[in-house]
């Protein structure tokens, strides 16, 4: 699984989208969980035509989407979904996909990206916390209800006419700053065990994870 250790996921996603914005079946990118409309820019300098949703609005442009529901009537078929930090907080994950593999045209793109659950970070906190990084009691207010392990994820896509071209993770585990505290051998100690549960096992590289797939 490669790890692209010095790029954010938005970066990430304009990077697949740039090896595919030639072959795509047309030129409207629907925004699952568009926010505050981040996403756009990047899509203008391709010359797309960007069509963004969410489940609540936070701009004017966005067009509600429940993905327990099909699309709304009045949705355009995509030819590239950005699909970027919301998997995890559905209650069901694999009708969200049906929703979506339904929606973009075939022979389109989908990027996909949610916190890794196989991360260093992720397995530290589970021995010592009893509970993985991003999905402990205090991220149910943010409605992080569902873990995605990598082959259910997969699963998933695979499931609903989606091939997977690539699943890779997105960071890497950053070594403490000097400072003279007590505090500094601890995190230095924490940091240490990070990296050894990469050495361990590559796919706990980057606290991220992302696939990208394209519509059969």
């Amino acid at each position: 699984m490669k790890n692209y250790k010095n790029l954010d996921r938005g970066q990430w996603a304009e990077l697949k989208l740039s090896t595919v914005v030639n072959k795509l079946p047309n030129k409207t990118v629907s925004d699952i969980g568009a926010g505050f409309g981040w996403f756009q820019p990047i899509l203008s300098k391709y010359n797309l035509e960007w069509q963004p949703f969410d489940f609540v609005e936070k701009i004017g442009q966005t067009t509600m989407w429940d993905l327990n529901n099909t699309a709304p009537k009045n949705a355009v078929q995509p030819g590239f979904v950005v699909f970027l930090e919301v998997l995890e907080h559905l209650s069901n994950p694999e009708l969200g996909i049906r929703n979506i593999a339904n929606h973009i045209e075939k022979g389109g793109y989908m990027v996909i990206s949610t916190p890794n659950p196989l991360s260093a970070a992720s397995k530290f906190s589970m021995v010592f916390k009893n509970s993985l990084y991003a999905f402990q009691k205090k991220h149910i207010v943010e409605h992080h209800v569902y873990v995605p392990l990598p082959h259910i994820i997969q699963f998933h896509l695979e499931n609903n006419g989606f091939e997977v071209i690539e699943m890779a993770t997105i960071g890497t585990i950053m070594a403490p700053e000097f400072y003279f505290k007590v505090n500094y051998l601890k995190d230095l100690v924490h940091y240490l065990i990070l990296k050894l549960l990469v050495l361990i096992k590559p796919e706990s590289k980057g606290h991220t994870q992302a696939y990208f797939v394209v519509k059969e």
